[in-house]
């Protein structure tokens, strides 16, 4: 079976996507992906190979997330993402646990923002989410000295975000506002512009809704305000990219601030 997936994965590769992975996911020496191995395969035709496999057991999974191939690792990943989806609709708390603890005990081969993207709030924070552990397990990950651990920590709010909870988002970025990475300055700025589009008016938005919206515009840019001096430019320029011109405006010039 493993054969077969490797297989099927690689008729999707191609030179000129693998020279432009390695540019973009920065595998040069000392540069964040060093040493990172790709075959050139794009997002897209990885998840035609995870429809094809979804079903393949942890045993499976667990070798491919260990493969030095970077697709192979963000295929494992993608199909765990695609079992925990299904064992969610099925309302499976079992599975889902089950997978969230193979995610938890191989994190560390989750080493790339993308592969952290696009798994660490489909899994670890819907698991959260759904009580089948607890918040203080993303407190402890922002204070790892592992990056990518870091952003696994701060992206998994994200399904939080989406529930209308803010507040442990708001919590752990303020624990990674000294952090030295850019790639955490993103991913925590990411994550306050997600809060605040919370308050963006929608179709169909009920009046609660709409209140709970503004109070979290309101919480983000307090927490602005109040770190302004700690925030990384990276973080802020992020955080507010959604906001009004001349909100924008402000919160880059300071001065009209305070």
């Amino acid at each position: 079976m493993l054969t077969e997936i490797k297989k099927e994965l690689r008729k999707y590769a191609s030179k000129e996507r693998k020279q432009s992975n390695e540019w973009f996911f920065k595998t040069g020496q000392g540069e964040y992906g060093e040493g990172d191995i790709f075959i050139g395969v794009r997002v897209p035709n990885i998840r035609k190979v995870v429809k094809k496999f979804s079903e393949v057991d942890l045993r499976i999974l667990k070798q491919l997330l260990y493969s030095k191939i970077h697709e192979e690792r963000l295929l494992a990943l993608l199909i765990l993402v695609n079992q925990n989806k299904q064992a969610l609709k099925q309302k499976n708390k079992q599975i889902q646990k089950r997978i969230v603890t193979f995610y938890l005990k191989h994190k560390r081969q989750i080493n790339n923002w993308d592969l952290v993207d696009l798994s660490a709030h489909y899994i670890l924070g819907q698991a959260i989410w759904d009580g089948l552990y607890p918040e203080k397990v993303l407190d402890k990950m922002v204070l790892s000295p592992n990056l990518w651990e870091r952003r696994i920590g701060i992206v998994s709010t994200f399904v939080m975000i989406r529930n209308g909870k803010i507040n442990t988002t708001l919590r752990l970025a303020e624990k990674l506002l000294n952090d030295k990475e850019d790639l955490i300055h993103k991913a925590v700025g990411w994550m306050l512009r997600e809060a605040w589009k919370l308050g963006e008016e929608r179709k169909n938005k009920t009046l609660a809704e709409s209140e709970k919206g503004k109070k979290s515009q309101e919480q983000v840019e307090l927490f602005l305000i109040k770190n302004y001096n700690k925030l990384p430019r990276t973080t802020l320029r992020y955080a507010i990219e959604r906001m009004a011109e001349v909100k924008r405006k402000k919160f880059l010039l300071k001065g009209e601030l305070f």
